[in-house]
């Protein structure tokens, strides 16, 4: 089942939906990423592996690609998702 994650800490203006882009490419993760009017960014991931998604939120919080980012991401709230994959940022 997809996941809905929430990241927040300094997401907007900084290169985040990007920086998730790739590292969800890097990681074999199809998905979307929008900024949300709070400051928060919304990061929909089409997969359903755990231990992926584990391996996403790790690399995101630590930059272990070291791909340019110009935030900080301070936590990251994991749910679930039913719907359509979308977003102003898709990858």
């Amino acid at each position: 089942m997809p996941k809905e994650l929430t990241l927040s800490g300094r997401v907007q203006g900084v290169f985040c939906r990007h920086y998730c882009s790739q590292n969800a490419k890097k990681l074999g993760i199809r998905g979307s990423a929008s900024n949300l009017r709070d400051g928060t960014v919304r990061v929909i991931l089409d997969c359903d592996e755990e231990e992926k998604i584990a391996d996403f939120i790790r690399a995101i919080k630590n930059n272990l690609y070291g791909l340019t980012f110009y935030g900080h991401i301070d936590d990251v709230k994991v749910d679930s998702y039913s719907g359509i994959i979308k977003g102003d940022y898709t990858f």
